[in-house]
């Protein structure tokens, strides 16, 4: 089984894919778009899928769902996530390594998510209270 890790951004995201022994099979930068993600990972077998809670991680998480993977949307804050990480400077392609690993070795704390009715009510409350 393939685990993968990806480090998600607003216009860009490195997506990195690794096998049950550790190996790298995929590190890709793509940009941040639906389409870009099914063409990257729409034809791969159904896998897990381990990305950081951030402002982009529910759309990506259920356009991902939508092509049949797991996705799980992890605790940024979680330290034993990034055990795996070296101490050099950060980068992208690093982190969405240390995402892979933690997904191989099953080191993550999965966020909470709202279901899309809930989330649909706050961007609603929202608009109006912004009127």
């Amino acid at each position: 089984m393939d685990y993968i890790g990806m480090d998600v951004h607003k216009r860009e995201t490195q997506v990195c894919i690794i096998d049950g022994e550790g190996v790298v099979r995929l590190e890709q930068r793509i940009r941040t778009e639906p389409g870009r993600l099914a063409d990257v990972l729409g034809a791969r077998p159904r896998t897990r899928v381990l990305l950081e809670a951030s402002t982009e991680s529910e759309w990506v998480a259920a356009t991902l769902e939508a092509l049949g993977h797991e996705v799980v949307v992890a605790n940024p804050n979680y330290t034993p996530m990034y055990a795996t990480r070296t101490r050099r400077v950060k980068t992208d392609r690093r982190d969405a390594r240390a995402l892979a690993d933690a997904n191989r070795l099953g080191v993550y704390r999965a966020a909470h998510r709202l279901p899309a009715a809930r989330r649909e009510l706050r961007a609603a409350l929202v608009v109006r209270e912004a009127a």
